[in-house]
């Protein structure tokens, strides 16, 4: 099996590594090719199951300032570099395809890896929560300006036998073969209790886990409030000397088990974060996030599972969070979500591979 993820942010290969190591264990001599631009060392991070790495993108996803602000031109000229060359992208594609013969190809969510497993008559399937053909369209201006490669695009996606859409998804009612299936997501395990041991700090204390994924916090932390019982977690120090700041392990803590054991997250609008969030039951404030097409459907969900506010990154950059924070701890944490797509993708996954 050929699994082609794209490499905008992590967010892919969380939403999709679930799926992946479920299907190992349904089918134990499955060989796996994973493409995508992303090291190894971090896709190893998420997917347990023996994988051979094709270090190559397979498409463009969006050009980002920050993690919440699209730089649309550049995105506009990058596809069409892309697409200018598409039959060079192709005959590479092929070529991989040829070179490691899968039985089946499963992408989130390049459309590239779609068309060469229809040129080669390979059975194949997309994953996601969104495309890239409704993510451009969420701009009319560059879209008008895109019709000949969104028509490409549109096309592509359209060879896939099934695209899986996991809760919560962007419609895309122009996509005919749609097949909607519950949440997908890893559920963390609470380490709470080695957590505040390796902190130093009394157990009564609140944890506020930050994830922002691009925002620069050497800026915005001397801004940050100091409120009484807060300890905030971080990636890294970013040189902050502050004793209720803390940079989080990455060695010795798995992301979603840091996720399990806090009382609120700082975020902002992403499928596996959300999901993941919900999986817990933990509060979050949200960064917005305005100019992303599936921000709007994000935000509904997690609203009705978690306590949920939303603010402006201006706000957060400023450091006016204190009364949203406290209001959030104050309360309760919702009901935890069950991820019942994993065995919905498996079981829509492994009779295509079973029958070969």
């Amino acid at each position: 099996m050929l699994i082609a993820i794209s490499a905008h942010g992590f967010g892919h290969l969380s939403q999709i590594s679930p799926i992946i190591n479920g299907l190992c264990q349904r089918v134990p001599d499955l060989r796996v090719t994973i493409q995508t631009e992303m090291p190894e060392a971090t896709v190893k991070r998420r997917v347990v199951c023996p994988f051979e790495l094709v270090n190559h993108t397979a498409d463009i996803g969006m050009l980002m300032s920050g993690p919440t602000i699209i730089r649309w031109e550049d995105s506009l000229q990058a596809y069409r570099k892309f697409h200018r060359h598409w039959d060079e992208h192709m005959a590479f594609q092929i070529g991989v395809l040829q070179q490691h013969k899968p039985d089946l190809v499963l992408t989130d969510i390049p459309y590239l890896p779609l068309a060469a497993a229809a040129d080669l008559g390979i059975p194949a399937m997309a994953y996601s929560s969104l495309n890239w053909v409704d993510i451009i369209e969420a701009n009319p201006d560059i879209a008008a300006r895109m019709q000949p490669e969104l028509e490409t695009m549109r096309n592509a996606y359209q060879q896939a036998e099934c695209f899986m859409q996991p809760e919560p998804s962007m419609p895309m009612p122009w996509l005919t073969e749609r097949c909607p299936i519950g949440p997908v997501m890893e559920v963390g395990k609470s380490l709470r209790r080695r957590l505040i041991e390796d902190l130093g700090i009394d157990s009564a204390q609140k944890l506020v886990l930050v994830s922002l994924g691009g925002i620069p916090l050497a800026s915005p932390l001397s801004h940050w409030p100091q409120i009484p019982g807060v300890h905030w977690l971080i990636p890294d120090s970013h040189g902050a000397s502050r004793a209720d700041i803390h940079a989080w392990d990455d060695d010795r803590y798995k992301f979603t088990d840091l996720i399990a054991s806090v009382d609120l997250i700082v975020t902002k609008p992403g499928y596996g974060m959300f999901t993941e969030i919900a999986a817990c039951g933990v509060p979050a404030l949200n960064v917005a996030r305005p100019d992303w097409g599936e921000t709007e459907v994000l935000e509904r969900w997690i609203s009705r599972h978690v306590p949920f506010t939303t603010i402006p990154l201006e706000q957060l950059l400023q450091g006016e969070i204190t009364s949203e924070i406290t209001e959030l701890l104050a309360a309760p944490k919702g009901k935890p979500v069950a991820p019942t797509g994993i065995a919905e993708a498996v079981e829509r996954l492994a009779p295509q591979l079973h029958r070969f």
